[in-house]
């Protein structure tokens, strides 16, 4: 069959008509949060995967029917039955590969990343879940009347593509290809262990189609199909059941240069074409703390890509606050006076390292800001004196905050 007779009479061309644009619309509403970091850029991109699945799904039950219906395997065979179901499927996992391109250039448009190349490893994943869709398919379409298999592989596909993520459990968005969707900041990278279950659930269903297609009839064809997908769904679930929601894992600490100043600033791939720059910002940060005989951190990373010198300031200033509640505040019903201190004193840190108010005000709240500024106004020692205060009640859920600036005012030294 020519090749211009294939796409004229299948459903890709036409379907790929509508998917895509849709494709590229839904993706659009939902890049606020990739950064310029291909393994985010990659991963976040297979939001599309149950829209892209569930239609080349449909395309492949469509063209399975089709061809049941015109008794094509009942003729005298010029070529093998496996060569025609691959002839009429390649137009729809052409089809998949372009639903998934197109994601990505949209997420590209959003946060092109400078350096590196697109995260084959997930990129591949989500097209090897594409393909189990078409495998299952043909399947389904070979086996019920008409259009109904490709209107069961629509629904199918979406439910099976989104329903997972909205579940309690974290399980089953390990084995639809949802498990590292919200992957990765710069720190991370796509978890192997989800993104092996799963290839492995995928693998299981293309294995079990094959074979209930290649035996058309009797008792090994159901042993041998059931077999394979039951195998493979065991290995995928034993993959997936230690994992958690967040479907990453520590990314490769080689990758991290650090300065060898106080403090060491550590920068990842992406990030060093600034280095001069925010070791600049980091250094005058931890000049203006020194005033007030406060220390950051010994080693600062920072989260963005592209940090500003607000970030740089702040997160370099606001270093010493622990990152957690101690342990006593996690217990049942403990109360955690340290809470209302660690805003206050973050505020403080923020401003003295050298961050404006207008930044300040978007994540603090303003009575906080202004108990920082008053404080501000004490000297460098009354200032010092009030950070180690409270900052014990920051560490200890026993320590009630001292928070007036009035309790740390030099007495007067006037009066008669």
């Amino acid at each position: 069959m020519r090749t211009t007779t294939l796409l004229r009479s299948g459903p890709s061309v036409w379907l790929a008509l509508i998917l895509i644009p849709a494709l590229v619309w839904f993706g659009a509403q939902n890049t606020d949060s990739a950064i310029a970091y291909w393994a985010s850029v990659s991963a976040q991109s297979t939001i599309v995967l149950g829209f892209v699945g569930g239609a080349c799904g449909a395309a492949a039950a469509w063209e399975a029917a089709r061809l049941q219906r015109g008794e094509v395997f009942a003729l005298a065979p010029a070529r093998g039955g496996g060569v025609v179901v691959a002839l009429h499927l390649l137009p729809v996992a052409v089809l998949g590969l372009i639903g998934i391109a197109a994601s990505v250039c949209v997420y590209l448009l959003a946060a092109w990343p400078s350096r590196g190349w697109p995260s084959l490893p997930i990129l591949g994943t989500a097209y090897v879940v594409v393909l189990s869709h078409i495998a299952l398919g043909w399947l389904i379409g070979s086996r019920m009347p008409r259009a109904l298999g490709a209107a069961f592989m629509l629904v199918f596909g979406y439910l099976w593509g989104f329903w997972p993520a909205a579940l309690e459990t974290p399980l089953p968005r390990h084995l639809n290809g949802q498990g590292f969707i919200d992957c990765c900041s710069l720190d991370a990278a796509p978890s192997v262990r989800s993104m092996a279950a799963t290839v492995t659930l995928a693998v299981g269903v293309i294995a079990a189609a094959i074979l209930a297609t290649a035996f058309r009839q009797g008792a090994r064809r159901v042993v041998m199909s059931l077999g394979a997908f039951g195998a493979a769904a065991a290995v995928s679930l034993m993959l997936a059941a230690p994992l958690q929601f967040d479907g990453d894992q520590p990314r490769e600490r080689a990758l991290l240069q650090c300065t060898s100043g106080s403090p060491s600033v550590c920068l990842w791939p992406e990030q060093q074409s600034q280095q001069a720059q925010i070791v600049r910002w980091a250094q005058q940060a931890t000049q203006r703390l020194k005033a007030v005989s406060v220390t950051p951190a010994s080693e600062i990373q920072f989260g963005e890509v592209q940090p500003s010198e607000s970030s740089v300031l702040s997160i370099v200033a606001t270093s010493p606050l622990p990152n957690d509640p101690p342990a006593c505040a996690l217990e049942p019903g403990a109360k955690y006076p340290g809470s209302l201190a660690s805003s206050a004193i973050y505020a403080w840190l923020a401003l003295t390292g050298g961050e404006q108010t207008a930044d300040l005000v978007q994540r603090v709240p303003a009575p906080h800001i202004e108990l920082a500024q008053q404080v501000r106004g004490l000297p460098p020692v009354a200032q010092h004196a009030w950070y180690e205060r409270n900052m014990r009640s920051v560490r200890d859920c026993s320590t009630n905050p001292d928070l007036s600036p009035s309790s740390f005012a030099a007495p007067r030294t006037d009066a008669p």
